[in-house]
């Protein structure tokens, strides 16, 4: 069915005379062309009503025939081509009524938009320009040649038609708003806020100001306009399902999560066949922690699309974090079952046999989806680490510069590299793979640690190593690591009491149990011994053998600072 728009000013009533009998006026010889011109359309408009339109098309070409000087009949009659899709024939009506009435604009700018309509824009644009030199002040002509101008790209004519548009009647929102969306076009963001502003203070109750306005700013980065600008549409329209979407996707990517979730819950409201805004509903519960209503939510999702395996690895997810080990293992399985390629099912998989210590069945799985998948960049990496863990350096490195060339971008992969280089002793080529993954991911504060420590460490480069451990505690303050780090670096600086003050910070976000913070420990007790104060070193080195008792030095130590003079 074509749309009925443009038709919506056609008249559909037409005065008949008064006649006292359609028989008595149907007699041979006293009836007159027009008269037989309106008994065959009022024939055309009783067959409409009982939905012959066929029979009403033909009725009604028989009143044209009849009084082809009717610009009403004309018009009717191009309604009906245009309602069945007869658009050429619509054309040709439409004409012969311009023909008779050459001041119609009204048809005028029927004809314009289904020129329009067709791709014939300079045929459209002439009808307009008519109606606009004989009647200046017409705004809705004026409206759709800027319009028209848009579509063929004509970005300065067009933005000129809505000045003109703009200085008769300044309170036109939409002009404004199609001149920022003109602005948008042409990547000129800053005029396209400035007009889609303006079109708001114009109206504030238009909305698709709003939601222009909105993707500029998530497009420019500027989340918190963002939110603003969606938060002003909700006030508009508290039922504006799209602000609803954005300002959940904005919060959810500011980890806003509890704000994302009423959001995304009012959309759900809004549009409950999307099912989609209950994965989005159930992410966020899960990062809030709420496990049960999260898993409801991936249920309630996988009722209406049960082969969704992306839904369906987030309720994985969920049943691992809630110890629901067997579920999880079954929902991965599902997914595998329906795409045995699923690199992502197979490797999370695998880690969660890892996890429940099944050993032997993971390496097993791991060959398995290797057979499938053989050049997958994730699952070498997860078999270059099992070798990395069992000390086959050669083969590991090998399957780590594999994974490289299948994903140059994977800084995983750089950083183990790096690890394993650096323990076979090949410590300039670890340490460039290290800024590697610096390169790649500049927020990787691990990577920025690894090496400032690996030179503290040896004693070189302390200048830069500090420069680096910086960088990483800047970017994770409270992590115990790094914070050891840049302690050792200050205590390789021989800044003691700088040392003093990192490594106190870093015990301070020591997690009890943990063996590998015993280096903290350690360090202290080096920082102590060094200002002179060897029963502070004992006690620091009392706690590393706590924490790790398998490591020698530290009773080594111990007995050494206590028979030391």
């Amino acid at each position: 069915m074509k749309p009925k728009n443009i038709w919506m000013s056609v008249s559909l009533m037409i005065t008949l005379c008064p006649v006292t009998s359609f028989a008595e006026l149907m007699t041979e010889g006293s009836i007159g062309t027009q008269a037989r011109a309106y008994w065959h359309y009022a024939i055309a408009l009783y067959s409409l009503r009982m939905n012959h339109p066929e029979q009403s098309l033909v009725e009604f070409e028989q009143a044209a025939r009849y009084d082809p000087e009717s610009t009403s009949i004309h018009k009717r009659l191009a309604y009906n081509y245009y309602m069945e899709g007869l658009e050429n024939k619509s054309v040709e009506e439409l004409q012969k009524s311009i023909d008779l009435n050459p001041e119609d604009f009204e048809t005028r700018q029927q004809m314009a938009e289904l020129m329009a309509s067709q791709g014939e824009y300079s045929k459209a644009q002439h009808q307009l320009e008519f109606i606009i030199q004989k009647n200046p002040g017409n705004i809705k002509a004026r409206y759709e040649l800027a319009g028209i101008l848009a579509s063929q790209n004509k970005f300065d004519d067009a933005l000129g038609a809505y000045q003109n548009l703009l200085t008769l009647d300044p309170k036109q929102a939409d002009a404004y708003y199609n001149m920022g969306l003109l602005y948008t076009r042409d990547n000129q963001a800053v005029k396209a806020e400035q007009y889609f502003r303006k079109a708001i203070e114009t109206d504030p109750t238009l909305e698709a100001p709003y939601t222009s306005l909105g993707l500029i700013y998530e497009w420019e980065k500027n989340e918190t306009q963002a939110i603003a600008t969606y938060q002003a549409l909700v006030k508009v329209n508290p039922e504006s399902a799209q602000a609803y979407q954005a300002l959940g996707e904005l919060y959810a990517g500011q980890k806003r999560d509890a704000e994302a979730l009423d959001a995304f819950q009012k959309y759900s409201k809004l549009k409950p066949t999307d099912a989609s805004a209950l994965d989005s509903i159930g992410i966020c519960q899960y990062r809030l922690k709420k496990y049960d209503d999260a898993m409801a939510s991936f249920q309630a999702f996988l009722e209406k699309e049960p082969r969704n395996a992306l839904v369906r690895f987030h309720l994985a997810a969920t049943c691992e974090e809630k110890g629901m080990w067997k579920e999880a293992e079954e929902q991965l399985r599902s997914i595998l079952a329906n795409d045995d390629k699923s690199a992502d099912a197979w490797v999370r998989l695998i880690l969660l046999m890892e996890k429940e210590s099944k050993t032997d069945e993971a390496a097993q799985t791991l060959k398995d989806a290797l057979k499938i998948n053989s050049n997958n960049a994730d699952l070498i990496l997860l078999e270059a680490m099992s070798e990395h863990e069992k000390g086959d350096l050669a083969s590991a490195e090998e399957h780590y510069r594999k994974v490289i060339q299948l994903d140059p971008q994977n800084t995983q992969a750089f950083f183990n590299l790096g690890v394993l280089l650096d323990k076979k002793g090949k410590v300039d080529e670890a340490m460039e793979a290290m800024r590697k993954v610096m390169k790649l991911d500049p927020q990787n504060a691990e990577a920025y640690n690894y090496v400032g420590y690996s030179y503290a460490d040896r004693n070189i480069r302390l200048d830069e190593a500090k420069e680096l451990v910086e960088k990483a505690v800047q970017i994770e303050p409270q992590n115990a690591y790094y914070l050891d780090s840049l302690g050792w670096v200050y205590y390789r600086r021989a800044d003691l009491v700088g040392a003093k003050a990192q490594l106190e910070k870093a015990e301070g976000y020591i997690k009890d149990g943990q063996k590998d913070n015993a280096v903290v420990y350690d360090h202290l007790g080096e920082v102590f011994l060094k200002m002179g104060d060897k029963e502070s070193a004992v006690l620091q080195w009392q706690k590393a053998a706590e924490l790790d008792p398998d490591n020698k030095d530290y009773p080594s130590k111990i007995s050494k600072a206590k028979t030391t003079p």
